[in-house]
């Protein structure tokens, strides 16, 4: 493929990949970039201090629409936001270092772009590939071949697998800083905290086929590196939402039990990795509907031996943001 020159007009899309120690796929994410179908692009890797040799791999391309920009680490959201304030174009699509897109997918976000161009942001459903190469659709929920998520359905749906996806989403550039870009300084949940208060003032659209691809191969996953936590920076922006509209009952109820996958998945953590008694504890004061099930299984479970559990013990329902993180909690920070 013939590298396209810079143009002097901005692209219809900037493509932001944060970048922390993926020497082993940034190539992969980039490739899948630059043999995209629709070309109208540019490609702004922020290289967040990584140790390996990510910055170098990058610095080897020759297309001049990847540009590197180099920072001290400071974190996945310090990266994203720096990528914004870089982008040129007014529609940021968000890339990981360690997944990757099907040719079509930029395509297929630009004309979800001109089909709803007052949305501040447009999403498409991706694969969850395993380490052997088995690909599971992140929403399976959904039927419709497009949505408007508003507060109504969205946590309704993303209790079941988040329909918003760093790695699948293009936003809306002003949109985006007008909620304060990605919060700094958080590890887990930041990419899911930023989309919903997007989804607070405005509609985001979210098409059901698959498009890119969450690869569980990472180097550098923070799930893997920080433990699930008891409560999410999201909690507090939806509960303030739901105070400040008591009257949707239903959307407060479909929050709570999106909030109560993430207390299993702690509570889980908890008694397979620290404290049994407090996990035990979480289990015991969670009250759902959707997950009782697997809470009681959780509660049984929790009376073995710990060895057993950690070689038994898993969630059977997991939301993913990647989930983010396939067996886990959603985030899909890395850095």
């Amino acid at each position: 493929m013939n590298a396209a020159p810079m143009s002097v007009e901005p692209p219809r899309f900037s493509v932001v990949i944060p970048l922390y120690n993926k020497e082993g796929q940034i190539a992969r994410a980039i490739d899948s970039v630059l043999a995209q179908s629709f070309q109208d692009f540019e490609i702004v890797v922020v290289d967040d201090g990584s140790k390996d040799r990510s910055a170098q791999v990058v610095a080897a391309y020759a297309d001049p629409r990847v540009r590197l920009h180099r920072q001290a680490n400071g974190g996945v959201s310090v990266a994203r936001n720096r990528g914004v304030e870089l982008a040129r174009s007014d529609t940021v699509a968000f890339l990981d270092g360690d997944d990757a897109w099907f040719p079509d997918h930029l395509d297929r976000l630009w004309q979800m772009r001109t089909a709803h161009p007052d949305a501040v942001a447009w999403a498409l459903n991706y694969f969850v590939v395993d380490v052997a190469g088995g690909k599971t659709p992140g929403v399976t929920v959904v039927s419709e071949p497009r949505v408007l998520l508003t507060p109504e359905n969205f946590f309704r749906i993303a209790r079941h697998g988040t329909p918003v996806f760093s790695s699948a989403v293009a936003v809306s550039r002003a949109a985006i800083q007008r909620v304060g870009g990605f919060p700094a300084g958080i590890r887990l949940g930041e990419d899911i905290d930023t989309w919903i208060r997007l989804l607070f003032i405005g509609t985001i659209v979210f098409d059901s086929k698959p498009g890119p691809c969450y690869h569980a191969d990472g180097d550098n996953r923070a799930l893997v590196n920080h433990a699930p936590p008891a409560r999410y920076v999201f909690f507090d922006t939806d509960e303030a939402w739901v105070r400040a509209h008591p009257e949707a009952r239903q959307v407060a109820e479909d929050m709570e039990e999106f909030h109560n996958f993430f207390r299993l998945a702690h509570a889980h953590h908890q008694i397979k990795w620290g404290d049994k008694a407090a996990g035990r504890a979480v289990l015991q004061s969670c009250r759902t509907t959707v997950f009782a099930g697997e809470r009681r299984r959780l509660l049984r479970m929790s009376l073995l031996p710990q060895a057993l559990y950690r070689a038994l013990g898993r969630l059977k329902r997991a939301p993913r943001s990647a989930t983010s993180a396939g067996t886990a909690v959603s985030s899909t920070s890395r850095s």
